[in-house]
C-alpha cells in the first residue's frame, strides 16, 4: 500500500471512531432530560367519556420517580388466588390474570416455532413474570396487586380499590385480528381530591425465538407525540461501548431511559413479532425505561448449551394524576400484539409501521415486500417466488448487463496496448495513468462500464437484506431441502467441530468464483485480486444468514453466468479510434 493508501486507511478509521461516538451519544442517551411541562388537572364527572386533558411530563422527573427497575419484583401480600380468564378470536388467544389485572401472555394461532418439545405456537410475553399492562406505583412498594375478576359477553373485567376511596376498573376486549383493547376507569366517589403518584405500565418482555437469534433485532421503540420522532433502545446498547474491542470509554449498562417527552406509542419487539402499546393521546407516557433480562426459563435447544439468551423488558412511565371529588377518569389503551407485517402495521396509523425500521432503504424494501406478497398470491411458494422475482430483475437489467459485457470485451481487446503503456511508463505512474486515460478516450472505452450493473444492484441487494431482517412472511416456509427460508439451510451438524453444514452458501460462493473467472479482464491489477477474494468474504458473512438471501444471490449468479457465457462466444470487437469532433465556432454576442 502506498502513502496515499495508508492516509486513506487512517482517515477511514478515524471516521469510523467518530461515527461510533456520535451514534452512542446522539441516539442512545442514558440520562433523561427534565421536562419543561407540568401535569394538568382532571375535569370533573365525565362518565364513560375519554377526558380531553393534556397530561404532560412532570416538572421534575427525578422527584416524581417512585419505582426503580433495579428493585426486586415485590408482590402484594393481598394478591389472593390467581384467576385466569381467556379472550380468543381466529388470530390470538389472550390469557388474562387477576394478578395485576393484566395480560399474562398472548398466543399467536397462525405462527409457530419448532422447539425442543416440537411444534409450538408463538407466545408473546412468554418469559415475563410481570403481566403485560401491569400498572405499578399506586400501591407503594408493591409491583403486583390482586384484582377481582369477572367474565361476561366477550369481556374480562378486573376491579380493585385504591387508597383514598378511589376504585379502579379495567375492561379487556378484543379488536380486529391482533388488537386488544383495555378500557381503564378511575372513580373517585369521595368529596375530596385524590392525588395518585407517578406510575409505570409494563409494555412487555421481548425475547428471541431461538437461542441463536441475533440480539440486535431485540429492541424497544417509541414515537414522540410532537414531531413524530422515532426512538430505539436495542439490546446491544447495554454492552460496553468501545472501538474494535480494544478501547472502551463506557462499561455495561443495566438500565437505559428515553429522553423525557410525551410519547404517542411504545413497543417491544424481536426479529419477527412486536407488542405495541398505544395509550390515549390525553394521557401519554413521558418516558420509556428498558432493562436486559436473562431468560432463565428459556428451553435449552442443544445439549451442553449453558449460556442463557437475554431479552429486553420495558415500561412506559406516566406522571402523577389528580382526581377531583366525585369524578371519573376513563381512558382507553390499545395493544397490537402480532407479526411485524408492514401492510398490517401501516393500516394501524400513527406511524406504527416505523417499528419495521427500514430506515433509509425503505424506498427499496417496501416495493420488494409488496412484490413478494403479491407473487405469493399467484405462486404459493416463497422459494419459487424468490426465483421468479430474481428472474424478473435480471430481465429488467439484461440490456445493462449486456452493455457491461461489451465494454469488458472492449477492455480485453485494448489490453495489449495497455500493457505497452505500463511497460513504457512503469517508473512514471502519473504519466502512465494520463496515457491510459487518453487511450480510453481515443477508443471510446469506459474503464468503469463493467461495474455499472453491480452498482445498480447494490441497493436491491441491501433492500433484500433489510427485508429479510424482519420478513415474517418467510418464516417456516420450506423450499427443496430448506426447512425455513429465514434460517440457514443446515443439513448436518458436525459435533466434533461444532459446525453446521449449509449447502446453499457454498453453492453461492462456487457460482461467484465461476463467474469471476469467466469475466473478461483487461490486465493484472490489484483490484482484480480484491475481486478474486470477494467470494471468500461472502462465505464468511452469509454462511449462517437466512437461506432466502443465498437463494436470491445464487439464482442471480446462475443467470449472469448464462448471459456472460453467451456474450463471451462473440468475437473480440475491432477497435476504432473515435472521430474527434471539430470544435464548434464560438458565437459572439457582440456584432
Amino acid at each position: 500500500m502506498d502513502k496515499k493508501g495508508w492516509i486513506g486507511f487512517g482517515i477511514c478509521l478515524v471516521l469510523l471512531l467518530v461515527w461510533q461516538i456520535y451514534v452512542e451519544y446522539h441516539y442512545v442517551r442514558n440520562q433523561p432530560s427534565q421536562s419543561e411541562q407540568s401535569p394538568s388537572s382532571l375535569p370533573q364527572s365525565s362518565a364513560s367519556e375519554e377526558l380531553a386533558t393534556n397530561a404532560q411530563a412532570p416538572k421534575d422527573h427525578e422527584e416524581s420517580q417512585v419505582l426503580s427497575p433495579l428493585e426486586s419484583f415485590e408482590k402484594s401480600p393481598a394478591l389472593g388466588k390467581e384467576t385466569l380468564s381467556y379472550l380468543e378470536n381466529d388470530k390470538i388467544r389472550v390469557a388474562l390474570t387477576s394478578w395485576g389485572g393484566a395480560i399474562q401472555n398472548i398466543e399467536l394461532k397462525e405462527h409457530f416455532y419448532r422447539g425442543p418439545k416440537g411444534r409450538e405456537n408463538i407466545l408473546l410475553n412468554r418469559f415475563d413474570e410481570e403481566p403485560l399492562l401491569n400498572l405499578s406505583g399506586w400501591d407503594g412498594k408493591y409491583h403486583l396487586s390482586g384484582y377481582q375478576s369477572e367474565t361476561k359477553e366477550g369481556k374480562v373485567i378486573f376491579k380493585r380499590d385504591l387508597s383514598g376511596g378511589v376504585s379502579l376498573e379495567r375492561v379487556f376486549t378484543l379488536g380486529q385480528d391482533y388488537q386488544i383493547i383495555m378500557e381503564q376507569r378511575l372513580v373517585n366517589r369521595s368529596s375530596t381530591s385524590v392525588n395518585l403518584p407517578a406510575s409505570r405500565l409494563n409494555i412487555g418482555l421481548a425475547s428471541p425465538i431461538h437461542a441463536k437469534d441475533a440480539i440486535q433485532n431485540i429492541a424497544a421503540n417509541w414515537l414522540t407525540l410532537k414531531g413524530a420522532r422515532f426512538g430505539r433502545i436495542g439490546l446491544p446498547d447495554f454492552n460496553p461501548a468501545g472501538f474494535l474491542g480494544l478501547f472502551y470509554w463506557r462499561g455495561p449498562r443495566t438500565v437505559i431511559t428515553s429522553p423525557t417527552e410525551s410519547l404517542r406509542w411504545a413497543a417491544v419487539k424481536n426479529q419477527y413479532f412486536t407488542i405495541v402499546v398505544i395509550p390515549p393521546s390525553s394521557l401519554p407516557p413521558f418516558q420509556i425505561e428498558a432493562i436486559p433480562v436473562e431468560l432463565s426459563q428459556f428451553p435449552l435447544e442443544q445439549e451442553g448449551q449453558s449460556r442463557l439468551p437475554v431479552g429486553l423488558k420495558a415500561w412506559a412511565r406516566f406522571s402523577e394524576l389528580s382526581l377531583e371529588p366525585n369524578s371519573i377518569l376513563s381512558v382507553q389503551f390499545k395493544v397490537y400484539s402480532g407479526p411485524k407485517e408492514y401492510a398490517r402495521l401501516h393500516k394501524l396509523g400513527d406511524h406504527i409501521d416505523k417499528v419495521m425500521e427500514y430506515g433509509m432503504w425503505g424506498w427499496v424494501v417496501k416495493p420488494l415486500v409488496w412484490c413478494m406478497v403479491h407473487f405469493h398470491s399467484f405462486v404459493p411458494n416463497y422459494g419459487l417466488d424468490i426465483i421468479l422475482f430474481t428472474l424478473l430483475l435480471k430481465g429488467i437489467f439484461w440490456p445493462l448487463q449486456s452493455s457491461a459485457n461489451r465494454n469488458m470485451k472492449a477492455m480485453q481487446a485494448l489490453s495489449p496496448k495497455l500493457k505497452e503503456l505500463q511497460a513504457r511508463y512503469k517508473d512514471q505512474p502519473d504519466k502512465m495513468q494520463a496515457e491510459m486515460m487518453k487511450l480510453y478516450r481515443e477508443y471510446g472505452v469506459n474503464p468503469l462500464g463493467g461495474c455499472l450493473p453491480m452498482l445498480v444492484q447494490v441497493p436491491i441487494f441491501i433492500g433484500f437484506y433489510t427485508m429479510l431482517q424482519g420478513s415474517v412472511e418467510l418464516r417456516n416456509q420450506s423450499f427443496l431441502w430448506i426447512k425455513d427460508l429465514t434460517q440457514p439451510d443446515t443439513v448436518y451438524h458436525l459435533p466434533m467441530l461444532n459446525l453446521d453444514i449449509n449447502p446453499l452458501p457454498l453453492i453461492m460462493v462456487g457460482t461467484q468464483i465461476l463467474l469471476s473467472r469467466m469475466t473478461p479482464q483487461a490486465s493484472d491489477n490489484p483490484q482484480l485480486k480484491v475481486f478474486q477474494w470477494m467470494p471468500v468474504f461472502f462465505l464468511v458473512f452469509f454462511y449462517n444468514f437466512a437461506s432466502a438471501l443465498s437463494l436470491y444471490w445464487t439464482v442471480n449468479n446462475l443467470v449472469t453466468i448464462v448471459q456472460t457465457y453467451r456474450n463471451l462466444k462473440k468475437p473480440l470487437p475491432v477497435l476504432h479510434r473515435v472521430k474527434k469532433h471539430k470544435a464548434s465556432h464560438k458565437i459572439s454576442l457582440l456584432k
